[in-house]
């Protein structure tokens, strides 16, 4: 056996062992990821079945914690992870539409413990902290704020609830303190690194000060957008920037995860703000990101700035992000191009859940990569890529609706 054949195979045996196969539903869950899954369902006819996991697999997640939070992961490693404030935040919309949808309390009063808990988290300023509990309590975010903003805005307009209405009055005020002349927010920032995926922050924003009549938080919203458009590159639709990282900038590349958080931003903003420019730039990239989709059958994890694949797994949360986005599409232009991406890219992450295990941490949760050890949230499955795929789904179901009520 060569160098190279032995060390892929050490690193390999690293892999299974650090995904602990002994432990409960984890073998079974290892072996879905290479064989067993079946046909592509392509005809939705377990749709419904794979949002109920999903949704059972998020109260696990809620479950597993003392303190009302959702745990920001299940690791293969090390089980539940501790609850994540950011990912908590903009659940609470997720658990409203499936209280509606399935006419079900559970799920509104999973809310409201949600809104319980982050009332405790918010700092003096009116932020709130970033990453999960057990890591930080004290230092702010600004994207994890507007994370949770957003789910504010949700649960006040939901209940009129005045604490809640407070809150997010001030984590908006903090949020618009935070931004630089030029638009972008750069202090306490993911790596002190100005990154267009922040137009998932500024949407937030617009979505608050459209709710609410705060001109200021509109205002902040539309210098953001300016800021964002400046980064597109007009050939391609990419928006640069749009990583984590600066070596992803440097090199024009992200994950799928965040060019999905960055297109959404524009798109939200644009739409409430009534910017068409704003509307064709998240066309563009959507286009652009449809069309590697279409050619390779699937979407890579990592794109570069041509859209072409850097790494092949995929990351299952920017899957489900980017039909969101493309039904949107679809729904405000009539163009089913779009929607025909979006049911192939939720079709993808549908094939990737394993509904049943004998481990709740494992049982209709959605994997950060698939496989699952690729490189984005390796050997875990995070709850917002469960919350995404709920998304999508519900967005599938009205889309489809509406389509069979015009025909």
């Amino acid at each position: 056996m060569g160098e190279g054949m032995l060390a892929a195979a050490k690193a390999a045996a690293r892999n299974v062992l650090d995904c602990r196969p002994w432990a409960a539903g984890h073998a079974a869950y290892l072996l879905h990821q290479v064989s067993g899954r079946g046909p592509m369902d392509v005809t939705g006819a377990q749709d419904d079945a794979a949002m109920r996991a999903a949704a059972r697999w998020l109260a696990a997640a809620q479950d597993s914690q003392s303190d009302g939070g959702f745990s920001g992961r299940y690791k293969l490693a090390s089980g539940w992870s501790s609850s994540y404030p950011e990912t908590t935040g903009y659940l609470i919309p997720t658990l409203l539409r499936l209280a509606e949808l399935w006419d079900e309390p559970e799920w509104h009063e999973r809310a409201a413990r949600a809104v319980d808990f982050l009332h405790g988290l918010q700092l003096p300023d009116g932020a709130f902290p970033g990453g999960e509990v057990l890591e930080n309590r004290t230092a702010p975010s600004p994207f994890n704020s507007a994370q949770i903003l957003h789910g504010l805005t949700h649960w006040v307009r939901h209940t009129d609830h005045p604490q809640a209405r407070a809150a997010a009055a001030r984590c908006a005020a903090w949020l618009v303190s935070m931004q630089d002349a030029d638009g972008a927010f750069r202090r306490h920032f993911y790596l002190d690194v100005a990154a267009t995926y922040s137009a998932f922050l500024s949407c937030w924003l617009a979505e608050y000060g459209d709710a609410f009549g705060d001109t200021a938080a509109l205002a902040s919203a539309g210098r953001h957008l300016d800021w964002v458009l400046a980064q597109q590159d007009k050939a391609t639709g990419w928006f640069d920037l749009a990583g984590f990282t600066t070596g992803q900038h440097s090199d024009r590349t992200a994950y799928t995860h965040t060019i999905a958080y960055t297109v959404a931003g524009v798109l939200t903003t644009s739409r409430l703000l009534q910017r068409t420019d704003g509307i064709a730039a998240a066309r563009h990239a959507a286009e652009g990101i449809m069309r590697r989709l279409e050619l390779s059958g699937r979407l890579p994890g990592v794109l570069d700035w041509r859209w072409r694949a850097v790494e092949h797994p995929q990351c299952l949360t920017g899957n489900a992000q980017m039909a969101l986005i493309w039904f949107d599409l679809t729904r405000h232009e009539g163009d089913w191009r779009f929607a025909n991406a979006g049911l192939k890219a939720l079709d993808l992450v549908k094939h990737a859940q394993q509904r049943d295990n004998a481990n709740t941490g494992l049982a209709g949760g959605i994997g950060g990569s698939d496989p699952v050890w690729g490189s984005y949230i390796p050997k875990a499955l995070p709850n917002w890529a469960a919350k995404f795929f709920i998304d999508g789904l519900i967005e599938k179901r009205s889309l489809l609706h509406v389509a069979a009520q015009r025909s």
